[in-house]
């Protein structure tokens, strides 16, 4: 079962086990989904899913500035929905459940690992950390193994260049992509903050680590550990468009991290290793616009 089997990470998640020889079962809000539901209500119909050994929870509300316009569905996607989660996994008594995290529940911090002590400054950073408190119960009270995956900022082809609040490339991508022969990026918060981006196919080959019993009950960071920064990220834009791009600072919002780092060296042992630098995901974002 993949939870947000509709989303930009759902879908090529689906995809990719489908690929590998599982069957499949997408659950979203998207009417798309093979089971069409919200996670998050009290009167979730738990009977709706039967012969299911693993779950992947990506459904989430994903992003910091929503979470700071609309906290209570952010509590409710993230938190409530987590809960409902971990009690299916229960009732289904699957092999494993697998959380999607972030790196908001680390706030600013550098080199930040799975041991570091988590300190969020955003409401969604409290909402995700939270689902990651709830999904390490699982295994306290019913002994079903979890991994949990702190995703760092995601992007490539098939995210939504129209959503102007969630992906810190693709919201600058679609500025750049407009028929003038140059462009200003307006960005919110100073053009020095530091990020790292890890693109979706990278993400995908973590995810799929899930199956090795090594993963069960721990927790990693999946990150290309190359340190950017929007200014860096907009000169590899411009430069992949052959088009002079400007920059114009907006004023930043509560919440939104302005140094995270990390370490994925946890991961990499593993044997995983991020294929995709900025300039070749970049590449492959505009060849599948």
């Amino acid at each position: 079962l993949v939870t947000g089997g509709e989303g930009f990470i759902g879908k090529k998640l689906v995809n990719k086990l489908i690929k590998e020889g599982h069957k499949v079962t997408s659950l979203d809000l998207k009417s798309t989904a093979d089971i069409v539901a919200d996670l998050s209500e009290p009167n979730f119909d738990f009977n709706c899913i039967s012969n299911i050994d693993y779950i992947f929870h990506l459904a989430a509300q994903p992003g910091g500035y929503f979470s700071l316009n609309n906290s209570y569905t952010d509590g409710k996607w993230n938190c409530l929905g987590t809960i409902n989660v971990v009690k299916l996994a229960q009732k289904l008594k699957v092999k494993k459940l697998i959380y999607v995290s972030s790196m908001a529940i680390y706030g600013n911090k550098k080199l930040s690992s799975s041991i570091t002590k988590p300190n969020p400054i955003s409401f969604y950073g409290v909402s995700k950390l939270t689902g990651e408190l709830y999904t390490k119960l699982i295994y306290e009270h019913s002994g079903i193994p979890y991994t949990i995956f702190r995703l760092f900022a995601t992007y490539g082809s098939g995210q939504d260049l129209k959503n102007e609040h969630q992906g810190i490339l693709s919201i600058y991508l679609n500025q750049a992509l407009n028929k003038k022969k140059s462009a200003t990026i307006k960005i919110t918060g100073r053009k020095d903050r530091v990020r790292e981006l890890v693109h979706v196919d990278d993400v995908i080959e973590a995810l799929m680590l899930s199956f090795n019993p090594k993963t069960n009950n721990s927790i990693y960071n999946v990150s290309n550990a190359q340190q950017l920064t929007p200014e860096i990220i907009i000169k590899e834009i411009s430069n992949a468009l052959n088009k002079p791009l400007k920059i114009k600072e907006l004023e930043g919002y509560k919440g939104d991290q302005t140094h995270i780092t990390s370490t994925t060296r946890k991961l990499r042992k593993l044997g995983w290793t991020p294929k995709i630098k900025i300039k070749e995901g970049i590449e492959e974002f505009l060849n599948n616009i």
